[in-house]
């Protein structure tokens, strides 16, 4: 496994061995490259990185660490992901999710969504696709590449996170709220507070734990898997933005954007193992 993390400021990417959790390489990208969200394809050793300033979608060999591909969507690109040989990317812009195909990057299809799409997460089980807008949830079939259902919500929907064990959606808004939905019927079963800006979202099902990143508060909120209630919390002295858990959940990834970091924590006891000085201002963090 290794871990790839973005870095935004730095127009960087970090590669980080596993379990040492050594920076392996540091791949600097060029002038108009602000990398955010990313994909790997670890197959074809290929890193696909959309870019919110210029709306083009750049691949990236990691063998060779060039830029060997770009394609000009245009629009304000934000989150990708590799689905059956397609790539799907959200564009803030047109409101839509550009659809390519992966060999060829030759577009697919364009499937229009509500307002603000930004980040979104994959079922490749029932070949699901959710997106959350503004004001709304939109599952998107990525066969039939139509909009399957939707659900329309009060809240300002950000970032969302499958828990594929329940079937169950978790959605991060920007009013400091944690919404959860039923999968297949998108109806809401709870909705949690006492957030201030809630961000990325993972499960330890190890320890039936939901961990928080909140952007507001400077920390990571500690949430029990069956109840929703808050277990308690870790300060990280900082700004968290990226937030991923290891294949065996063991240990819990945490951005630091103000302290260039990545911070590595036990999940057994929420304690800080190891402190990693990256490029400026990392987010996406990746598990490969």
């Amino acid at each position: 496994m290794k871990v790839y993390i973005s870095n935004y400021l730095s127009k960087s990417i970090s590669i980080l061995s596993y379990p040492k959790f050594e920076i392996e390489k540091e791949i600097y990208l060029e002038e108009d490259i602000y990398p955010h969200h990313i994909c790997v394809d670890e197959e074809k050793n290929l890193m696909y990185i959309p870019s919110s300033s210029n709306g083009i979608l750049y691949i990236l060999d990691l063998n060779s660490n060039e830029i060997v591909e770009n394609i000009s969507i245009g629009g304000n690109l934000s989150q990708i992901s590799l689905c059956n040989g397609e790539l799907f990317i959200s564009n803030e812009d047109s409101n839509s999710i550009y659809i390519l195909d992966q060999e060829t990057l030759n577009p697919v299809g364009i499937i229009g969504v509500d307002e603000m799409p930004h980040g979104f997460d994959f079922n490749n089980i029932e070949n699901k696709l959710y997106v959350p807008c503004v004001n709304s949830i939109i599952c998107i079939d990525t066969l039939s590449k139509c909009i399957d259902r939707k659900k329309e919500i009060d809240f300002k929907a950000w970032h969302i996170k499958i828990d594929c064990k329940k079937s169950e959606i978790y959605t991060s808004t920007l009013d400091g709220k944690i919404v959860i939905l039923d999968e297949s019927k998108m109806k809401i079963i709870k909705v949690l507070e006492g957030f201030l800006l809630p961000v990325q979202i993972c499960f330890n099902y190890k320890d039936n734990k939901v961990y928080v990143a909140d952007l507001g508060y400077k920390n990571i909120s500690i949430l029990d898997y069956d109840t929703g209630e808050l277990l308690g919390s870790i300060n990280i002295d900082g700004n968290p933005q990226g937030l991923e858990i290891t294949k065996d959940e063991k240990l819990l990834i945490v951005s630091d954007t103000q302290k260039n970091a990545i911070k590595i924590y036990d999940t057994s006891n929420d304690e800080l193992v190891k402190e990693i000085k990256v490029g400026k201002e990392p987010t996406t963090i990746l598990c490969v």
